[in-house]
Protein backbone atom coordinates (compact mmCIF):
# COMPACT_ATOMS: atom_id res chain seq x y z
CA UNK A 1 0.00 0.00 0.00
CA UNK A 2 2.90 2.21 0.90
CA UNK A 3 4.44 2.02 -2.86
CA UNK A 4 1.11 2.54 -4.44
CA UNK A 5 1.01 6.02 -2.24
CA UNK A 6 4.53 6.73 -3.16
CA UNK A 7 3.93 6.35 -6.67
CA UNK A 8 0.76 8.35 -6.68
CA UNK A 9 2.75 10.65 -5.22
CA UNK A 10 5.06 10.37 -7.94
CA UNK A 11 2.67 10.15 -10.93
CA UNK A 12 0.14 13.03 -9.72
CA UNK A 13 2.97 15.84 -10.49
CA UNK A 14 3.62 14.23 -13.95
CA UNK A 15 -0.39 14.01 -14.78
CA UNK A 16 -0.54 17.40 -13.20
CA UNK A 17 2.38 18.59 -15.84
CA UNK A 18 0.70 16.53 -18.64
CA UNK A 19 -2.70 18.33 -17.88
CA UNK A 20 -0.71 22.10 -18.07
CA UNK A 21 0.76 20.95 -21.45
CA UNK A 22 -2.65 19.79 -22.64
CA UNK A 23 -3.71 23.41 -21.79
CA UNK A 24 -0.98 25.32 -23.36
CA UNK A 25 -1.63 23.51 -26.66
CA UNK A 26 -5.10 24.66 -26.51
CA UNK A 27 -4.28 28.04 -25.36
CA UNK A 28 -2.01 27.94 -28.72
CA UNK A 29 -4.11 26.82 -30.67
CA UNK A 30 -7.19 29.37 -29.88
CA UNK A 31 -4.89 32.01 -30.15
CA UNK A 32 -3.73 31.03 -34.14
CA UNK A 33 -7.07 30.54 -34.66
CA UNK A 34 -7.95 34.24 -33.56
CA UNK A 35 -5.24 35.70 -35.01
CA UNK A 36 -6.80 33.77 -38.27
CA UNK A 37 -10.29 35.27 -37.37
CA UNK A 38 -8.81 38.57 -36.79
CA UNK A 39 -6.91 38.61 -40.50
CA UNK A 40 -9.48 37.23 -42.29
CA UNK A 41 -11.77 40.45 -40.94
CA UNK A 42 -9.13 42.90 -42.03
CA UNK A 43 -8.99 41.14 -45.10
CA UNK A 44 -12.75 41.23 -45.74
CA UNK A 45 -12.28 44.99 -44.65
CA UNK A 46 -9.58 45.96 -46.97
CA UNK A 47 -11.88 44.48 -49.85
CA UNK A 48 -15.11 46.51 -48.68
CA UNK A 49 -12.95 49.59 -48.49
CA UNK A 50 -11.36 48.73 -52.02
CA UNK A 51 -15.12 48.47 -53.31
CA UNK A 52 -16.41 51.19 -51.80
CA UNK A 53 -13.93 53.39 -53.29
CA UNK A 54 -14.28 51.53 -57.28
CA UNK A 55 -18.20 52.29 -56.59
CA UNK A 56 -17.94 55.95 -55.61
CA UNK A 57 -14.86 56.21 -59.00
CA UNK A 58 -17.14 54.49 -61.36
CA UNK A 59 -20.24 56.78 -60.12
CA UNK A 60 -18.20 59.98 -60.36
CA UNK A 61 -17.50 59.00 -63.82
CA UNK A 62 -20.61 58.20 -64.74
CA UNK A 63 -22.02 61.64 -63.25
CA UNK A 64 -19.56 63.03 -65.32
CA UNK A 65 -20.09 61.63 -68.48
CA UNK A 66 -23.97 62.18 -67.52
CA UNK A 67 -22.79 66.05 -67.31
CA UNK A 68 -21.19 65.78 -70.56
CA UNK A 69 -23.57 64.32 -72.47
CA UNK A 70 -26.42 66.72 -70.91
CA UNK A 71 -24.22 69.99 -72.19
CA UNK A 72 -23.68 68.65 -75.74
CA UNK A 73 -27.30 67.83 -75.99
CA UNK A 74 -28.42 71.77 -74.96
CA UNK A 75 -25.26 72.87 -77.08
CA UNK A 76 -26.86 71.01 -79.89
CA UNK A 77 -30.18 71.79 -78.94
CA UNK A 78 -29.29 75.84 -79.10
CA UNK A 79 -27.20 75.59 -82.29
CA UNK A 80 -30.28 73.85 -84.01
CA UNK A 81 -32.96 76.29 -82.52
CA UNK A 82 -30.40 79.38 -83.54
CA UNK A 83 -30.39 77.81 -86.83
CA UNK A 84 -34.14 77.34 -87.15
CA UNK A 85 -34.70 81.00 -85.61
CA UNK A 86 -31.74 82.05 -88.85
CA UNK A 87 -34.15 80.08 -91.68
CA UNK A 88 -36.96 81.90 -90.13
CA UNK A 89 -36.09 85.08 -90.60
CA UNK A 90 -34.39 84.51 -94.07
CA UNK A 91 -38.10 82.97 -95.19
CA UNK A 92 -39.81 86.17 -93.63
CA UNK A 93 -37.54 88.50 -95.30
Amino acid sequence: MKYILVGLLLAIPALAEWQWEGREEVRRARMEAMREVSRARSDARRELYQAQREVRRSMYEARREAERETRQARDEWSREMRRAAREWRDAWR
